[in-house]
């Protein structure tokens, strides 16, 4: 049978009614979970794996790709509407997408979001069908060196999401880079910064970070602003959002979604990267670069995309090699060995029929995230129309309970009320947070992948650039860089150069 033969027959598999119910349920879950800040799609999925047990092998790993699908989504309805991103990879949606909250568009952000992160699915899930092969062999060739240099790029996307203050941008992502590197040495295991405090041993997790420079922050800056978390009054635009409007975003969900197609396929590389590489691409490639972090729709569109299209590509080595390309894979592959299935070329000769009602469940459950997400989304929009008071208590609790929720640690609620008092001081300084987290995040990545790269190829450091695709990746980052600091420079030698003028008209 053809391809087009077996994805017919996986379609028919995955809108069986039994099928079909597990994946809206995975659906559903996955946006809730996403939504909530601190809980986590990835830790749905863990306390979703026992369920698994009485499932069949399809109908098990049909509920955990709808979980993965929707959380990934489900992450940008919080942070778009109460500036708290319920996933890492959600973090570009506070930049763009809260202020035009604030402006009275929360629909149409929300709509926006919604299709960009459906789109970017969709042409995941297809590239997972159909190109899946070629693919996977092209991701077997990433090793630990190819996996820094991906890190790297994503951190020099800081330089292009800088709102023409790189250097600023630069020392807050190393303050971040630093308390990533709070805790255990990821390669000796010797403890670091722990200052004599038991707790810090264990580290600060960056959920626990991101929740208190955004959520805690918001509410500290509220009681001392006296202002209101709620939006303006709505524009009145509502669902759907008309074709002209959707056509002005095209090319950034086009750009978005192929930066997370190839981010994706990387294993480790995961959503977050794809996210923020995107929202930094598309910063350059916008005729409204400057505009962006005041409300640019497709500086809102450009990482939503992005960060759905890694969901079917990161599933493209954990189908065809074995390998989880994320955390969530790494879930599913644990399903797939309870029920005693072994991922890899094999399964596609052995059990045709599974594998291409994967796919199509991929492809359905991203179509069926629009209205799952606009159910959710409608919930978080009568909550903004509730008291400023009742908003901000809601908030705080919700972000307590997501910190504590992470490890279940005392501590870590401690570690987010601080964070919010920096956030706060941060925010009224005019000092940049996203770069903060951006460095909290891939920093300890980056310095994994580092670590092990010089253990694994004699401490030699050219192992970086003489390796053709690491090579290729940092030469990318680095014109990347100069590209996002031309501006600044040009600006620079255009002051010197008139300051020289007017020093030699004086003279």
């Amino acid at each position: 049978m053809g391809t087009f033969e077996l994805l017919g027959a996986g379609f028919a598999n995955a809108f069986a009614l039994g099928a079909f119910a597990t994946i809206v349920i995975g659906l559903v879950v996955g946006v809730v979970a996403g939504a909530l800040p601190g809980i986590s799609f990835v830790n749905a999925m863990a306390m979703a794996l026992p369920f698994t047990y009485v499932m069949t092998p399809v109908n098990a790993m049909l509920f955990l790709g709808g979980i993965y699908v929707g959380g990934v989504f489900g992450g940008s309805i919080s942070a778009i509407m109460i500036n708290v991103p319920g996933t890492p990879a959600s973090l570009p949606a506070c930049w763009d997408g809260y202020p035009m909250t604030k402006q009275g568009k929360v629909r149409r952000a929300l709509s926006i979001a919604i299709i960009a992160s459906a789109t970017g699915g969709l042409c995941s899930a297809l590239v997972l069908a159909f190109a899946a092969a070629p693919f996977a062999t092209f991701a077997l060739r990433f090793s630990q060196p190819e996996f820094f240099a991906a890190t790297v790029l994503g951190l020099v996307s800081v330089i292009a999401i800088a709102k023409d203050r790189p250097l600023i941008s630069l020392l807050s992502m190393l303050i971040g880079i630093v308390v990533g590197t709070v805790g255990v040495d990821p390669l000796y295991g010797m403890a670091r910064f722990g200052f004599g405090v038991p707790a810090l041993q264990s580290g600060i997790n960056f959920v626990v970070v991101m929740i208190g420079l955004f959520a805690i922050s918001e509410v500290i800056d509220l009681i001392a602003t006296n202002r209101s978390l709620r939006p303006a009054k709505s524009s009145g635009r509502g669902w759907p959002i008309s074709l002209r409007d959707l056509w002005g975003v095209k090319g950034a969900i086009a750009r978005g979604t192929g930066i997370g197609c190839m981010l994706g396929v990387i294993p480790g590389a995961g959503a977050t990267p794809g996210a923020v590489i995107a929202y930094g691409v598309e910063k350059q490639a916008s005729g409204r670069g400057h505009e962006f972090g005041t409300g640019v729709e497709q500086g809102l569109a450009a990482p939503e995309a992005a960060k759905n299209a890694t969901t079917g590509a990161a599933m493209v080595p954990l189908l065809t090699l074995g390998i989880p390309g994320s955390a969530a894979t790494a879930i599913m592959l644990a399903a797939m060995m309870l029920h005693g299935v072994n991922p890899g070329p094999l399964l596609f000769l052995t059990d045709p029929s599974m594998v291409y009602t994967i796919f199509a469940a991929m492809i359905i459950a991203n179509i069926l995230m629009i209205v799952a997400g606009i159910g959710v989304a409608q919930f978080f929009s009568t909550l903004m129309r509730t008291p400023p008071a009742v908003l901000a208590a809601f908030i705080v609790v919700l972000s307590v309970l997501g910190a504590y929720g992470v490890r279940n640690n005392i501590f870590d609620v401690y570690v987010c009320l601080v964070f919010g008092v920096i956030g706060w001081v941060m925010k009224r300084t005019g000092f940049p947070t996203a770069p903060l987290v951006l460095g909290v995040i891939l920093g300890p990545l980056a310095e994994r992948y580092f670590m092990t790269s010089l253990a694994n190829y004699g401490q030699d450091w050219t192992v970086f650039f003489a390796r053709p695709i690491s090579g290729t990746i940092l030469g990318l980052a680095t014109v990347f860089a100069l590209w996002s600091l031309a501006p600044a420079l040009k600006r620079i030698w255009s002051d010197g150069r008139r300051q020289a003028r007017a020093g030699s008209g004086a003279g």
